[in-house]
């Protein structure tokens, strides 16, 4: 897409001003709230009467918290990708900017959504968001990132701080994947679950774990820690610059030059489980 930088600057001042629409017209009903509430103090500012303005100003705060949940999800529901299992396009596109400002719709909610997850109220906005849900379900999280790629069998748990991402950046390409949690399944708290992921029935991800894409946990497994890959190697030092480090001064430069060589020239790829 041709000018996408001047876009993409554009778009951002206009999601600066979108979250002043999303956030300030549930201060609309939030107010009401507080006025029906407040008129019954006696306006004298005794106890009693501070007492019902701090219950007015409560009430008006949740009123504005629901009202945030069910504008930003409606929205959602309408501006969301749909699509089967997969799609990528090129970062400067319009699918890029249609995730974008779901994501910041999402990350809107996050100051509220913390009070009042796991519940049906968290549930009913991630549905309303796009993401399908089975019975009995128990979110404990607000970084359920995506929620239009993720798909939710019953009876399952996810953990709180657990974090379900359905997007990567491959190659200056955006790639949206959907993620499968099967019935009866857990997702451990403060674990990672990658794009393109599937946990089986009945399966666990323990907790702190990470669980990269596309990878598969068949059913009725339990899988924990990470994944070890190389994600980078160096050049061995040549031999003059050795020496020079060999007759430093600083033993502890030898030591990191024998600890960085050793480390970097390893490959793990084991997946404890």
């Amino acid at each position: 897409m041709k000018g996408f930088t001047r876009i993409q600057a554009f778009l951002t001042i206009c999601l600066i001003l979108m979250m002043g629409v999303v956030w300030g017209l549930p201060i609309a009903p939030a107010l009401y709230a507080f006025d029906y509430l407040d008129a019954y103090g006696a306006n004298d500012r005794g106890w009693i009467d501070l007492a019902i303005t701090g219950f007015s100003a409560s009430i008006a705060f949740l009123v504005w918290g629901f009202f945030l949940l069910l504008l930003s999800g409606f929205l959602q529901f309408i501006i969301h990708l749909r699509f089967e299992d997969k799609i990528e396009a090129p970062l400067a596109s319009l699918t890029t900017i249609r995730w974008a400002i779901c994501g910041q719709l999402h990350r809107s909610t996050q100051p509220f959504l913390t009070h009042v997850v796991p519940s049906f109220f968290a549930n009913g906005y991630y549905r309303l968001a796009g993401c399908k849900i089975g019975k009995n379900v128990n979110i404990n999280t607000i970084t359920l990132n995506d929620p239009s790629l993720v798909e939710i069998g019953d009876n399952v748990v996810i953990g709180g701080g657990a974090t379900l991402n359905g997007h990567l950046v491959e190659r200056n390409r955006i790639v949206l994947e959907k993620i499968t949690i099967g019935p009866s399944a857990l997702v451990g708290g403060g674990s990672m679950v990658g794009p393109g992921s599937r946990i089986g029935n009945q399966s666990v991800l323990a907790s702190r774990a990470v669980l990269p894409k596309r990878k598969v946990i068949p059913d009725n497994e339990t899988w924990g820690g990470f994944l070890h890959v190389l994600f980078m190697k160096i050049k061995i030092l040549p031999s003059d610059t050795r020496r020079w480090v060999n007759r430093s001064r600083w033993p502890f430069l030898q030591q990191s030059l024998s600890i960085c060589s050793s480390y970097f020239q390893k490959r793990v790829h084991v997946l404890q489980h």
